[in-house]
């Protein structure tokens, strides 16, 4: 199999920087939640607009590396799409193997989106509770 962030595209480190800073956010929400049980009730609010801000941050993250994603992709069509221009003839299997890889990038990005949707989701779901 081949190796995804060399294939994938320019921006495919900052998008695994982006995952596990999606997972570190998200777990700091998962402990402040845990911690509200035990916070004095003069500071429970303070501490639920800081997770709620740690959620919000959380899915500005998962949309910022959906976009990052399709805009690598569209940066590697762009220069495809150049070199097939000034080569000319290019293979359909030659073609296919390109289109794949250039998806490799927003499917992951989506990937990271989900990741932070589920864990706004979970996190908002037990403070309205």
């Amino acid at each position: 199999m081949m190796n995804l962030f060399n294939s994938g595209g320019m921006f495919m480190y900052p998008l695994l920087v982006l995952l596990l800073a999606v997972l570190g956010v998200s777990i700091k929400s998962f402990g402040s939640l845990m911690a509200l049980r035990d916070t004095p009730d003069a500071q429970k609010d303070q501490a639920i607009r800081s997770i709620r801000r740690f959620n919000s941050l959380v899915l500005q993250m998962g949309i910022f590396s959906f976009f990052l994603g399709l805009l690598s992709q569209e940066l590697g069509l762009m220069q495809a799409f150049s070199v097939i221009q000034q080569v000319g003839a290019v293979s359909p299997t030659l073609l296919a193997s390109g289109l794949y890889v250039s998806f490799i990038p927003p499917v992951f990005g989506l990937i990271i989106l989900l990741c932070a949707l589920i864990s706004r989701g979970f996190v908002g779901f037990q403070l309205d509770k």
